[in-house]
């Protein structure tokens, strides 16, 4: 049986109306402001249109931040680098950036390792910032110790070898080349196949307590040399006192070289 036709004109109204609601609904929804905090990530983010900005992919992010990275870093020195950027919570959606996006890597050493990159977009309605994580490896020739060494032991070319070494992963400062190592005196021990922290190494022993010693000085542009007696052992570099033969004085100067102090 058919219906009557203001049956029929009432039925369209309605789905017409709803139609109308739904659509509307479904604008205001994807205009809304978007902001997620996950573990390990922080993103604050203002109103944009899904429909007129697009979707900044995770994909690109990570291409864009790698790029940085390896732009950032190539003024260290290095034999190779690698980077690994984190993946991006799945739900997270930032919109498409009219400018190119701004990075900035959180790294205090300046060698690598594991770091934070903030990634930042702020172009008219589009507003947001993202913390990536992400891993710089940094690999470089250095020495190394060619096998276990004691403290106290001096240093020379059978000491160690160079390799290939991610000195991302190394906490300190370190020997970068053989010449800051070889002549130094061992601090403490050192284990076969470890980088020379510069910790671990001292200037050798150059002057002996009671050995006479040359004695520099300065006056004006003249150089005046005269001997003495060291009081103490010193180092390259060291502070020692020093009984001036002709004038019984005692006076203090620097360790310079072999059986060498200046006094100051």
């Amino acid at each position: 049986m058919e219906l009557p036709s203001f049956y029929r004109t009432f039925a369209k109204n309605i789905l017409r109306q709803s139609a109308t609601h739904l659509l509307s609904a479904q604008k205001r929804f994807t205009s809304s402001k978007v902001c997620s905090m996950t573990l390990g990530l922080l993103v604050y983010c203002s109103t944009y249109s899904a429909y007129a900005s697009g979707i900044y992919s995770h994909l690109q992010l990570k291409q864009d931040a790698t790029s940085f990275l390896a732009n950032e870093y190539k003024q260290t020195p290095h034999e190779r680098i690698d980077i690994n950027i984190g993946n991006l919570d799945s739900r997270l959606r930032l919109g498409q950036c009219p400018v190119p996006v701004e990075f900035a890597a959180q790294d205090q050493t300046g060698l690598g390792g594991n770091i934070s990159v903030k990634a930042h977009c702020a172009a008219g309605n589009i507003n947001w910032a993202v913390h990536i994580p992400a891993q710089v490896m940094i690999y470089r020739e250095i020495p190394v110790a060619i096998k276990d060494i004691t403290r106290g032991e001096f240093l020379n070319a059978g000491h160690l070898t160079t390799t290939l070494v991610n000195i991302s992963n190394i906490r300190q400062s370190f020997a970068a080349d053989k010449e800051a190592v070889i002549g130094r005196e061992a601090k403490r021990n050192i284990g076969k196949g470890e980088p020379f922290r510069t910790a671990t190494l001292d200037a050798p022993t150059t002057v002996k307590r009671g050995e006479v010693v040359k004695l520099e000085s300065l006056v004006g542009s003249i150089k005046v040399s005269s001997s003495g007696v060291a009081m103490a052992d010193g180092r390259l570099g060291q502070k020692i006192r020093v009984r001036n033969d002709s004038s019984e004085r005692i006076v203090t100067g620097v360790v310079r070289g072999q059986g060498l102090v200046q006094t100051l």
